[in-house]
């Protein structure tokens, strides 16, 4: 399960961004089986789905959790992706962040979640954060 959040983006950014997430959630993009979420929540844009593509991989020996980086170049940071269709739109003022929350159920797996802040550009970015999701939603 994953989630993007958008700190407080203004009316006219939360409909740029939900066109845009609409644009990417068939199969070549995001493969949304399920939109969990789609709400604000102390004025952040919350985008909440469940996919089979995988964005994330867990290394078995290690447990670490890392990015899946052929999917994520392909849909969310590579050029012409979600993060840069959004980039070219002026949204790249917002705080953004991209999360993974557990594998594709309903169940937070709080012991793996992941938590990634975007880094806008032209083939933009993620970076690893330590940030709780608590956190994030309260500020």
């Amino acid at each position: 399960m994953y989630l993007l959040i958008f700190k407080k983006p203004s009316d006219l950014q939360i409909q740029i961004i939900r066109e845009t997430f609409n644009e990417f959630d068939w199969e070549p993009g995001f493969a949304v089986e399920e939109i969990v979420a789609d709400q604000l929540i102390n004025d952040n844009l919350i985008i909440q789905f469940v996919s089979f593509k995988e964005f994330i991989k867990k290394d078995k020996k290690t447990k670490e959790i890392t990015l899946y980086p052929e999917t994520i170049e392909a849909v969310l940071t590579g050029k012409g992706q979600f993060f840069g269709s959004l980039f070219s739109s002026d949204i790249e003022d917002l705080e953004t962040y991209f999360c993974y929350l557990g594998y594709a159920s309903n169940e937070r797996d709080e012991k793996n979640e992941s938590i990634f802040k975007v880094g806008y550009g032209k083939y933009s970015s993620l970076d690893i954060t330590k940030l709780k999701l608590e956190q994030l939603l309260s500020t």
